[in-house]
């Protein structure tokens, strides 16, 4: 189901922020990205995880970032499970990672500061 472009335009006004996970696999529709108007984009794993042995993968990463840039857009990279991919992942660009080499899901959230 299509989110309406007005529901969107009021969840932003109220401070919401719109992200779409899994960016790069499958077909993905560049047109969506404008229409919703999203602030991130999280390149997905089957990008990620081998961009440090595949300069083909490190290209299409690369064009998403500057597309990416280009829109405004902030960038994630997911499955980042070694330093050799958080380097290569740093150096085409994208500006937030996660995954294993950064830190393991925890179940437990840490305190947050009340304001």
């Amino acid at each position: 189901m299509k989110p309406s472009p007005n529901l969107l335009t009021k969840s932003k006004s109220y401070g919401a922020k719109i992200a779409i996970d899994d960016f790069g696999s499958g077909y993905s529709n560049f047109e969506r990205l404008t229409e919703l108007r999203v602030d991130f984009i999280k390149v997905d794993g089957s990008l990620i995880k081998n961009i440090h042995q595949n300069e083909e993968t490190k290209i299409i990463v690369k064009t998403i970032v500057n597309f990416a840039k280009e829109l405004n857009i902030k960038t994630i990279a997911e499955y980042v499970h070694s330093e050799e991919v958080l380097a290569c992942v740093k150096e085409v660009g994208i500006d937030y990672a996660q995954g294993f080499y950064i830190g393991k899901p925890n179940p437990k959230l840490p305190p947050t500061a009340s304001h």
